[in-house]
């Protein structure tokens, strides 16, 4: 079958969508972007949110669309979680990078956020959203081992609990819970929660051991993440579709709110001597001008 002048085949717009697919999934696991952007860049947003909100109707609808798009979002994010694990890196580095990258990204979510006029009602739901996340966060991170050093700092005005943060069936919903969110909410990070509570490295260690085909991990990971997943797009779908289509201002600062809670909770306090300190400075300037120029890249994908 011939194809009309102009357009692609068949095949090739399957590949095109797995390697769209591929770059939102590493956007959602890279801390500072947002898989929610990236479909928002590449014209999924919409259908995805009518598939979600009406599985029947959208999935007959979109999923030529969607089936490629959701293989490549998890080549993207599980390959690039095994990149991650592989690197091995200094913790406190790492976070400083992904610190970076999300200050250097900030700066076009505000702009994004003020493309619709700006209300008492929008920095209200900022201010509100900010408080709360830093205050969740910071109790959880304090409860938690491999949390970050900003979170246990706050996490001390809480008094002792019995609480953990761990890896086992409920926590690793919690992973789900972030991820669906960071979909259904374009601007918020996926990643920075799960540092600031200490999952971030559960989340690659075990993505690795499933690249591996070590199929243990499908009922103590997968499966609580999938549920999860499952439960929040249930649950949170619709009205955060709603939201960014009736009340767009108050809806992006609602999630920059949370953005500005986790980067806050990002920042290192405390080094082993100088010389670590030093790299994780670099760290955070490197990051911030990786963050910049991909935040440039994505504004010329939307052009």
């Amino acid at each position: 079958m011939e194809n009309k002048k102009g357009t692609l085949p068949v095949w090739a717009k399957w590949l095109l969508s797995v390697f769209i697919g591929a770059f939102i999934g590493v956007g959602a696991i890279l801390p500072g972007l947002s898989g929610g952007v990236m479909c928002v860049l590449f014209g999924v947003y919409q259908p995805l949110m009518e598939t979600l909100s009406h599985p029947f109707k959208g999935i007959k609808k979109h999923w030529r669309l969607l089936l490629p798009v959701i293989i490549g979002i998890a080549v993207g994010f599980v390959g690039f979680a095994g990149i991650l694990e592989a690197l091995n890196m200094d913790g406190l580095v790492q976070q400083s990078i992904f610190l970076g990258l999300v200050l250097g990204t900030l700066p076009a979510l505000w702009k994004d956020a003020g493309e619709e006029k700006r209300t008492s009602a929008s920095f209200v739901t900022l201010g509100v959203s900010f408080v709360l996340m830093v205050l969740l966060l910071a109790f959880f991170g304090s409860v938690s081992d491999e949390s970050t050093q900003m979170a246990k700092l706050i996490g001390g005005i809480y008094p002792e609990t019995t609480i953990t943060v761990d890896q086992n069936f409920g926590w690793f919903m919690v992973v789900g819970v972030c991820f669906a969110l960071s979909i259904v909410m374009p601007g918020m990070s996926f990643s920075s929660p799960l540092i600031c509570l200490g999952l971030f490295d559960p989340l690659t260690e075990n993505l690795t051991k499933l690249m591996a085909l070590d199929f243990s991990v499908i009922p103590n990971f997968v499966l609580p993440v999938a549920l999860g997943g499952l439960l929040t797009v249930i649950v949170f779908a619709k009205p955060m579709n709603a939201l960014f289509e009736k009340k767009c201002s108050i809806a992006y600062h609602l999630v920059m709110g949370a953005v500005f809670a986790s980067t806050l909770l990002l920042i290192p306090i405390k080094f082993d001597g100088f010389t670590h300190g030093l790299w994780c400075v670099i760290g955070i300037v490197g990051g911030a001008i990786i963050g910049y120029l991909l935040d440039i890249i994505q504004s010329k994908i939307k052009e």
